[in-house]
């Protein structure tokens, strides 16, 4: 039975987009603000004209786009920006992010699916959200029989390679996380990583099934 998706109305798309934009002023209001107090401690605020800007005339700037452009200029070449936001995990997010919701919609309509469409209001755009935030939440089951300390490593492991993956990664000449002189050395060497990880949280479980499943996700890595 095929899904036909509802009749577009414009109150309805005028409704969703105003309650998206409540809800991130909220978030940026109880969250946003506060994080950007916090990352202001790491700044080295820079001197202009003979008086250091202190976070009072940060937010005095963000009215003046002029007045703020030092300061921008100077937070982007600090290492907390580079980690957090670009080259590193925010950047590599956010393309993942887009990439999993074109590839959705694209196959969704190769299949005549509707494909995420609720979620959001605006062609499901919010839906990769919802989905992170549901793995987030589901219960954490570990075998009775499970080697403990490996099946609590393996997703450290997995996640702590695929930072390091990225931190190899130049986007644009100086930003790069890791600055080494090894170049593809390096990134080999991280993805050589991912097979031992694999086989090691696949053993870890204690199971002949999961260890059957690594095997076979180290015969489509090898391949």
């Amino acid at each position: 039975m095929s899904v036909i998706a509802p009749k577009f109305r414009l109150s309805y798309l005028v409704k969703g987009i105003t309650d998206n934009i409540f809800w991130i002023i909220v978030l940026l209001t109880l969250i946003g603000i506060p994080a950007i107090q916090i990352v202001l401690i790491y700044i080295d605020f820079p001197v202009i004209d003979g008086e250091i800007w202190n976070p009072f005339r940060v937010f005095d700037a963000m009215t003046h786009p002029e007045r703020a452009l030092p300061l921008v200029k100077n937070f982007m070449q600090t290492d907390l920006f580079k980690i957090v936001a670009f080259p590193g995990f925010g950047f590599a997010a956010l393309i993942a992010a887009g990439t999993i919701f074109v590839e959705r919609k694209l196959l969704a309509k190769l299949q005549l699916r509707v494909g995420p469409f609720y979620c959001g209001k605006v062609e499901g755009i919010l839906q990769l959200m919802s989905d992170g935030l549901k793995l987030i939440s589901k219960e954490i089951i570990i075998p009775a029989k499970a080697d403990k300390p490996l099946f609590w490593a393996a997703p450290v492991l997995f996640a702590a390679t695929a930072a390091a993956f990225v931190a190899l990664i130049p986007v644009a000449p100086g930003m790069v996380i890791a600055d080494i002189d090894l170049g593809l050395l390096a990134v080999f060497a991280v993805i050589g990583f991912f097979p031992i990880i694999t086989i090691v949280s696949a053993w870890s479980a204690n199971s002949k099934f999961p260890f059957i499943g690594g095997i076979r996700a180290l015969y489509q890595m090898v391949s």
